[in-house]
C-alpha cells in the first residue's frame, strides 16, 4: 500500500506531464469505447431488424425446398407445428407459402417473391405489420378483399399506390401459369431495401388455390424467440423434435450476416488495441523522463536500503496508476455520451441518406453497452501499463547507486 501511494505522489509531482498524456489516454479510451459500442451497435441492430421483419430467430424447409426453392417442395403444417407445441416451446410461429412469380402494373413488371401467409399468426412473429404507416394501408386487413402488401420501393417501380390493381402471374405445382388479380391493401418500408425490392405478402387462403397444392400445404415455418442468445438455446430443440427437416437458424440463413455479428467483438477488442498502442508510446516517454529526472532521488532511495524490487514496483505502480486513471476518464466520457444515444439513436441519414438502407444497413444506429466488451477493455489497459512500465522500471534498476548520488 505504501507503494501504491508514493506512486499516486510521484505522477502529480510534474502536473503538466501527467496531465497530457492522462489527457491523451482519456480521449484514446473515450473514442474507442464509443467506436466499439456504435459498431457493436450497428450489427446487432441490423440482425435484430432483419430478424425481427423477415428472417425470424429459426426457420424449417423441406430439404428440397432448400436446394431450389420449388413449388412442390412442401411440407404439411399439421406434421410440423403440433411437433414443436408438443416439445413444450410457445415461441411465435407462422408457417407459409413462398413462391416465385411475376407482379405487374400497366407501367412495369417485376420478378418477386411471394409469401402466402396467416396474418395474425405473421403479426405475432415478425413486425412487418408496425412498418406501415397510417396513411399507407394496413397488414392484410379483415374485410378486404384479395389484398397484397408491398414494399414502397415496389410501388415506385411499379407506379402504384394504395387501393391500386396489380397481377400476379406464378406457376402452379402441376407447371400451369396462374394469374392473380390483387389491390394494394398496405404499402411497408423496411431498413433493408434489398429485402424491400423483391417480397411481398398476400392471404395464405388467396394464394393456395392457384398453387395446385393440398389444403396445408407449406413451404416454411417461422419461429421467433426473446433474444439471439435463446435462439443459439433452443435451436438444438428444434432440430431433435424434427429430425427429417431442414432447421435453419438465422446466421444459417444469412452466413454474411452471422459472420459480421461475430466480427464486430473482434473488431471492437482490435481497434482498442491499436489506440492503447499508438499510447503506449508516449506512456514509456513519460515514464522515461520521469526517472531521468529523478536519477538522484533514485539513488538516494537505493542508498538508504530500498531494494531493487521496491524500486521496479514504485516505477510499475506509477505508470499502471496513469494508465488506469487516464482510461477509467476516457470510458466514463465514453459511457455519458452513449447511455442517452442508446435511446434516442444516432441518425446517419444527414451523412448518405439512406444509401445505408441499400446494403442492408439501418440509417439509425443505436450503440450498445457491452458488459463483455468493458472486461476485455479493462484488460488490454492493465496489460498496456505493465508493458509500457518494464522500459523505464528496467532503466531505473540498472542506475548504479554512487554515480546517480553525484549526479
Amino acid at each position: 500500500m505504501n507503494i501504491i501511494l508514493l506512486a499516486w505522489k510521484n505522477i502529480w509531482r510534474n502536473k503538466v506531464r501527467s496531465g497530457v498524456i492522462l489527457a491523451a489516454i482519456a480521449i484514446g479510451l473515450f473514442a474507442g469505447t464509443f467506436l466499439a459500442s456504435f459498431l457493436s451497435g450497428w450489427m446487432v441492430g441490423t440482425v435484430n431488424d432483419d430478424v425481427n421483419t423477415h428472417l425470424s430467430h429459426v426457420q424449417i424447409h423441406n430439404e428440397a425446398f432448400i436446394a431450389n426453392s420449388a413449388i412442390d417442395a412442401f411440407f404439411m403444417k399439421e406434421a410440423v407445428e403440433p411437433k414443436i407445441r408438443a416439445g413444450g416451446i410457445s415461441a411465435p410461429m407462422s408457417s407459409r407459402l413462398r413462391v416465385t412469380g411475376m407482379l405487374a402494373s400497366p407501367h412495369k413488371a417485376l420478378g418477386i417473391t411471394v409469401r402466402g401467409v396467416d396474418a395474425a399468426d405473421e403479426t405475432r412473429l415478425s413486425t412487418i405489420h408496425t412498418l406501415i404507416p397510417d396513411s399507407m394501408g394496413s397488414f392484410l386487413a379483415e374485410g378486404e378483399r384479395m389484398p397484397v402488401v408491398i414494399s414502397r420501393k415496389i410501388a415506385e417501380e411499379l407506379k402504384v399506390k394504395l387501393r391500386s390493381k396489380i397481377v400476379l402471374t406464378v406457376q402452379d405445382a402441376a407447371g400451369e401459369m396462374q394469374s392473380i388479380a390483387f389491390r394494394v391493401g398496405g404499402i411497408y418500408k423496411t431498413t433493408n431495401a434489398i429485402y424491400d425490392e423483391a417480397n411481398i405478402f398476400v392471404r395464405y387462403s388467396d394464394l393456395l388455390p392457384y398453387t395446385a397444392l393440398p389444403e396445408g400445404a407449406v413451404h416454411e415455418t417461422a419461429l421467433r424467440f426473446d433474444d439471439l442468445e435463446t435462439c443459439e438455446l433452443i435451436a438444438p430443440t428444434v432440430t431433435e423434435l424434427l429430425p427429417d427437416m431442414k432447421v435453419q437458424t438465422w446466421g444459417e440463413l444469412n452466413t454474411m450476416l452471422g459472420m459480421s455479428l461475430a466480427w464486430t467483438d473482434m473488431m471492437a477488442v482490435i481497434m482498442i488495441g491499436i489506440f492503447l498502442l499508438s499510447l503506449s508510446f508516449g506512456i514509456i516517454n513519460t515514464m522515461l523522463m520521469a526517472v531521468l529526472e529523478r536519477t538522484r532521488e533514485i539513488g538516494m532511495l537505493r542508498a538508504i536500503g530500498m531494494s531493487r524490487g521496491r524500486v521496479f514496483r514504485m516505477i510499475m505502480a506509477e505508470t499502471v496508476l496513469l494508465t488506469l486513471f487516464g482510461s477509467c476518464i476516457g470510458i466514463l466520457l465514453g459511457v455519458c455520451i452513449i447511455i442517452p444515444s442508446m435511446s434516442s439513436g444516432i441518425d446517419l441519414t444527414f451523412l448518405m441518406g439512406d444509401l445505408f438502407e441499400d446494403y442492408g444497413f439501418g440509417s439509425v444506429i443505436y450503440p450498445v453497452l457491452n458488459m463483455k466488451m468493458f472486461v476485455q477493455i479493462i484488460c488490454l489497459v492493465i496489460a498496456t501499463g505493465i508493458l509500457s512500465a518494464i522500459y523505464p522500471a528496467r532503466k531505473a534498476l540498472a542506475l548504479k547507486v554512487l554515480d546517480a548520488v553525484r549526479h
